[in-house]
């Protein structure tokens, strides 16, 4: 990863590698604060400028929340799901600028985001469906034999589980991997520097490493808004699964394709 700036101090008792996630944490959270901030001030009926970003962007998951989870039910997640994908998004961008690094860089943070999206889908499973229909729904539709109902609920148990996982090291291998190309050509540029001009080799190998670093800084925007989009797009997706009931969803969607 690109070098990091270096504290004179700590927190809570961490290292100085602790300590600077705790601060990209609250950076993270103060950085989305401003930007609702931002789309909220000056309301107008024809949103411009950074209103209108912020504006589409929540429209956007709003309109994908209720293709997944269902008109009816998506609004009370909405919050949720916005929250999330700028929570990840700007935490993803914030290792772009040099001597900062990416929260989401760090398996703890990225284990306790999915973590805690795991914990919220039981708890919204259990008390939307209760006890009963919320097991239940791992052993699959009652039309499903009993001898495979079975095995069945205890496989999809434990893909349940995985998916904290799944989820936490996507995530983080993804946004690893960004930030260590970003610091093998930081160390490419920097080191062949005050050598570039007596080697020619050294020049080409300077020369591509200057040329590559903002494609890479391009590809990492783009890492960065797709890995927001997969963790919020799986949230959605989960929480459909554990909340919403199959029959509710489906006679939502033949209603819309009859108003179609």
């Amino acid at each position: 990863m690109e070098e990091a700036l270096k504290l004179n101090f700590t927190i809570f008792g961490l290292d100085e590698k602790g300590t600077m996630t705790v601060l990209m944490i609250i950076l993270d959270m103060l950085i989305v604060a401003f930007i609702v901030w931002l789309g909220s001030i000056g309301k107008k009926r024809r949103p411009a400028g950074p209103q209108n970003l912020v504006e589409w962007t929540v429209m956007y998951i709003c309109n994908y929340a209720d293709s997944i989870i269902g008109e009816k039910d998506a609004p009370r997640y909405y919050a949720l799901l916005v929250m999330l994908f700028l929570y990840i998004f700007v935490g993803n961008l914030i290792g772009l600028i040099p001597g900062l690094v990416s929260p989401t860089a760090s398996l703890s943070v990225t284990v306790t985001l999915a973590v805690g999206v795991w914990l919220y889908t039981w708890f919204e499973g259990l008390k939307r469906k209760g006890v009963v229909k919320f097991f239940a729904h791992y052993a699959g539709p009652k039309s499903v034999p009993i001898a495979i109902r079975i095995p069945l609920f205890f496989i999809e148990l434990l893909s349940d589980f995985s998916r904290m996982i799944s989820l936490s090291f996507r995530l983080f291998g993804n946004i690893v991997a960004k930030e260590v190309l970003l610091s093998v050509l930081v160390t490419l540029i920097l080191g062949f520097w005050p050598i570039v001009a007596k080697s020619v080799i050294n020049g080409m190998i300077f020369s591509i490493a200057a040329v590559l670093r903002p494609l890479i800084i391009w590809l990492g925007v783009l890492v960065s808004l797709i890995q927001a989009g997969v963790f919020t797009l799986l949230t959605a997706t989960y929480i459909a699964g554990a909340a919403v009931s199959h029959e509710e969803h489906s006679s939502e969607d033949e209603k819309h394709h009859i108003n179609v």
